[in-house]
């Protein structure tokens, strides 16, 4: 009996180590996403080989994966723009079957709004479309509980910028002032403060 419930606390040990194994994995491949700048740095593709072990089960990964290969669409876009298409399309087929998968979590809508809008902005690809669902989606404040200041100013930000899309200025202006007023100083509130001066000429 001893014997038995030592084996079982060891099972139960061991998926506790799996999985924290796996979640640390897995933000490793985000923190290869988020230093990729160019193809010559590597990061866009050590970002999809860490993380695609698990994109099948964890739709985080499997979204940060999608956004990893719209990256290597850029890089080829001008020497290959029929590629860069079919990447882009590629990567963003994974995006939207991660949000589909898994509605509920908040990091997937902001990933695909900031990389949408993004991709849109930068190629003939638009994904405007799509985006409205998680610009709604991103607008009830339930949705957004628990998100630190910087993130919530990221996610004003590119609502804003989806707003100018839809010609509606003020809204837009709006939601740039509420990304400076939460987290003054971040990346997120200079980049909105400089849409509000562009706007606002």
């Amino acid at each position: 009996m001893r014997k038995t419930a030592c084996l079982f606390l060891m099972g139960i040990l061991s998926a506790a180590v799996f999985a924290q194994s796996q979640e640390q994995i897995i933000q490793n491949g985000i923190h290869y996403h988020n230093l990729a700048k160019t193809e010559s740095d590597g990061y866009a593709e050590k970002c999809k080989d860490t993380l695609l072990p698990y994109i099948e089960t964890n739709m985080t990964a499997r979204a940060y994966y999608g956004s990893a290969v719209t990256m290597q669409a850029e890089y080829c876009s001008a020497s290959n723009p029929i590629h860069a298409l079919d990447l882009l399309r590629e990567g963003s087929s994974y995006i939207d079957d991660a949000v589909k998968r898994d509605n509920s979590n908040p990091g997937l809508h902001i990933l695909r709004l900031v990389n949408g809008i993004q991709v849109s902005e930068s190629s003939p690809f638009k994904r405007y479309a799509v985006l409205k669902d998680d610009a709604a989606w991103l607008s009830k404040k339930e949705n957004l509980a628990g998100l630190d200041n910087d993130t919530l100013a990221l996610v004003y930000l590119y609502r804003g910028l989806y707003k100018i899309e839809e010609s509606d200025i003020d809204s837009a202006l709006d939601l740039f002032d509420q990304a400076a007023a939460v987290s003054p100083g971040s990346d997120s509130a200079e980049e909105a403060q400089k849409q509000t001066a562009r706007y606002e000429e």
